[in-house]
């Protein structure tokens, strides 16, 4: 979804080496992803994007994953952030002047603000992977997700499947940070979680997963 969002955004002319001509750079915010099915293996399928345009901050991409039959399979809104490189702040998109119209999101509103969940339990922090790290030395974004979901052991993916996420995508991670995963469950189905940093106790995502049994 990243490589296709870069290349679309390049084609429609703000894409990652234009922004970095002005020294500034893309970055992941907010991610909403709807799982009607999975893929089966080997199956083809079409990936569609678009621009919903911008808001003053927030740039919108949405995402249909389409099978042959031409149904969805996977829906998904994602909200970016374009950040200058040298000092960090957020850049007003109201400043970039060739954004699409602003359209409502595959799911009638953007992804929303995850809060921070609430446990007591002992948390377990691990180094960061060298795979986890990508080439600009911060943690990879697709990685943090991977932690949440390794962090469910074998038994609970054997009955469970995921339906939907929420992500937040909140501060960035280092090669030198060491991290776990803390989870609120309010019920079978619906969890909160986070991948806390140990330095500064820092919730660097926040997700909202809702999984479903497995037929």
């Amino acid at each position: 979804m990243q490589d296709i969002a870069w290349e679309h955004a390049s084609v429609l002319g703000f894409g990652f080496d234009k922004l970095k001509e002005d020294q500034q750079f893309w970055v992941l915010s907010r991610l909403r992803v709807k799982i009607i099915r999975r893929p089966e293996w080997g199956e083809d399928f079409t990936l569609e994007t678009w621009s919903r345009g911008a808001d003053r901050f927030y740039g919108y991409r949405d995402f249909y994953f389409v099978d042959k039959a031409g149904n969805n399979i996977i829906e998904a809104t994602t909200s970016w952030l374009v950040l200058d490189l040298k000092s960090k702040k957020i850049v007003q998109l109201t400043d970039f002047g060739n954004f699409p119209t602003y359209e409502e999101s595959v799911f009638g509103e953007n992804a929303k603000k995850v809060r921070a969940p609430k446990s007591e339990d002992a948390l377990h922090f691990t180094p960061a992977l060298f795979t986890e790290i990508d080439i600009n030395q911060h943690f990879n974004t697709g990685r943090y997700l991977e932690r949440i979901i390794n962090s469910y052991d074998f038994d609970f993916h054997e009955k469970n499947d995921l339906a939907e996420f929420e992500v937040n995508f909140l501060k960035e991670g280092m090669p030198t940070d060491k991290l776990a995963v803390k989870k609120q469950f309010f019920d079978k189905n619906s969890h909160i979680c986070s991948v806390v940093r140990e330095s500064d106790g820092a919730d660097l995502i926040r997700a909202k997963m809702v999984w479903r049994k497995r037929k």
